[in-house]
């Protein structure tokens, strides 16, 4: 017997340590790396991600791409802007991970 939606358990993903290929929407087959794309590419709010991946609220995973945006938003303009460290050894910590 297959379980009902609202009977499963969904696993809390650290964002920030998952592997670029990690399944962010299954539904229409979008990686966190897809995500990360689309913010180096000036897409950097929830609404504008979704209209860029073509990704509508009801798409499954829809509500873990706000938590995404929150890590590597501040880490991708920090980068741009010339004042990250290109990764947390060594981080003068401008970017608060």
């Amino acid at each position: 017997m297959e379980a009902r939606a609202e009977d499963r358990v969904t696993e809390s993903i650290d964002w920030a340590r998952a592997p670029a290929d990690t399944l962010v929407c299954p539904e229409k087959e979008i990686y966190l790396r897809d995500i990360v794309q689309g913010i180096l590419d000036g897409f950097e709010t929830k609404e504008a991600v979704m209209e860029e991946l073509s990704l509508i609220e009801d798409d499954e995973g829809t509500e873990d791409i706000q938590a995404i945006l929150d890590i590597f938003v501040p880490v991708i303009n920090a980068w741009k802007s010339g004042s990250c460290g290109m990764g947390c050894a060594g981080c003068t910590g401008s970017c608060g991970g």
